[in-house]
């Protein structure tokens, strides 16, 4: 390294270059061997750079999101479970109009088909497409909302979530029924309508949502809320998880 470039490593961490400083000495060597004209030295530095940020970056997400590990589409399998459509599934996977447009998906089966597994992976093919996520368990979530609002800071709770284009609820049908749970659920609900998505897995259907509203006129309204813009999907079955453990024992 001579004097003029003695000063390159202490600007490119002072620009927060980190792929750069670990890499521009080896590619200008690569560079000079190959002949590359500078612009074409400049633009594989950009490109690694760019690709380092992206990695950094899904790491971060895949962290905060707080998703179940493992759990990705190629390693679900789509004959062991019925009313699921592996094409359409791979779609909501690909294209992200309808986290854009805030539309929902709802998952509605028995315990054990794969509702958790499905949710997960679509958390998963989002953060790779660089879309923020966050997992919750209805239960988990709605005690949080609920402390919110005793310190009176429940919409400053919903705004935060806003950050996550995606909010996945596993469980809905486990809240408890209770006057308390109900509302900041509602609330939650409300807020997000045509805004932001919300991923929803219950083995309860529409018909005995009754048991997770104290209100009628709430409940409808609810499900409303979550149905205007949303994909729904019934999953039927033997357990998914029992068929797994079944397959491994064999």
């Amino acid at each position: 390294m001579n004097s003029a470039t003695a000063s390159l490593p202490l600007m490119l961490k002072q620009l927060r270059l980190s792929a750069f400083t670990e890499q521009w000495e080896t590619i200008a060597d690569k560079a000079l061997h190959d002949q590359w004209r500078p612009e074409q030295y400049l633009s594989e530095l950009c490109h690694i750079e760019l690709a380092s940020r992206t990695d950094k970056r899904q790491m971060r997400y895949v962290k905060e999101s707080q998703l179940p590990t493992g759990k990705h589409l190629g390693g679900f399998d789509f004959t062991a479970i019925e009313g699921l459509n592996k094409a359409r599934m791979y779609e909501l996977a690909d294209n992200h109009d309808w986290i854009r447009q805030g539309a929902n998906l709802l998952l509605f089966g028995a315990s054990g088909v794969g509702k958790t597994h499905l949710a997960s992976s679509l958390g998963y093919s989002l953060i790779e497409a660089g879309i923020r996520v966050k997992f919750y368990s209805a239960s988990a979530l709605v005690q949080q909302l609920q402390e919110a609002k005793q310190s009176l800071k429940l919409q400053d709770a919903l705004n935060k979530l806003d950050k996550y284009p995606a909010l996945i609820i596993d469980d809905i049908g486990y809240v408890k029924k209770t006057e308390q749970e109900t509302s900041v659920l509602f609330e939650l609900i409300a807020h997000r309508y045509e805004r932001h998505s919300l991923i929803i897995t219950s083995n309860q259907s529409f018909e005995d949502w009754d048991a997770l509203f104290t209100d009628t006129t709430m409940t409808v309204a609810a499900i409303d809320r979550l149905v205007h813009h949303a994909h729904i999907i019934q999953l039927t079955g033997d357990s998914y998880r029992r068929k797994t453990a079944m397959k491994e024992e064999k």
